[in-house]
């Protein structure tokens, strides 16, 4: 039996936001940086701030999204987690636009090359 906390509450709630397409429940869950702050393992709290990324992303904000998700992928790569690194790879693939900005090519260079 493990205790249910409002902070995995709120991790929750972003995880759901972000499978779901809801960038409001991200954006307004006022607990969401802290939820994802407050795992105690490193790679869990990469797969929310992915989960958070992909909300960011589908609210319009960009800059917030491959800056949160470029920290995660970090994460990934040090642990050689394939799973982080699969997540990363789709918030990148849900973001289409004719020029991507400068911090989606940062994002992309960091990607490029990654085998697990």
């Amino acid at each position: 039996m493990f205790s249910f906390t409002e902070a995995k509450v709120g991790a929750t709630r972003v995880s759901c936001g972000a499978r779901l397409g809801l960038p409001r429940w991200i954006a307004d869950e006022q607990d969401s940086a802290a939820a994802v702050m407050s795992s105690g393992h490193e790679k869990q709290r990469a797969l929310l701030q992915l989960d958070m990324a992909s909300g960011h992303l589908a609210a319009g904000r960009f800059d917030g999204a491959f800056t949160m998700a470029a920290r995660a992928l970090e994460t990934g790569l040090r642990y050689k987690s394939g799973r982080i690194v699969e997540r990363a790879r789709a918030v990148r693939r849900s973001y289409s636009g004719p020029t991507p900005p400068r911090v989606v090519r940062d994002f992309d260079d960091r990607l490029y090359g990654v085998f697990l």
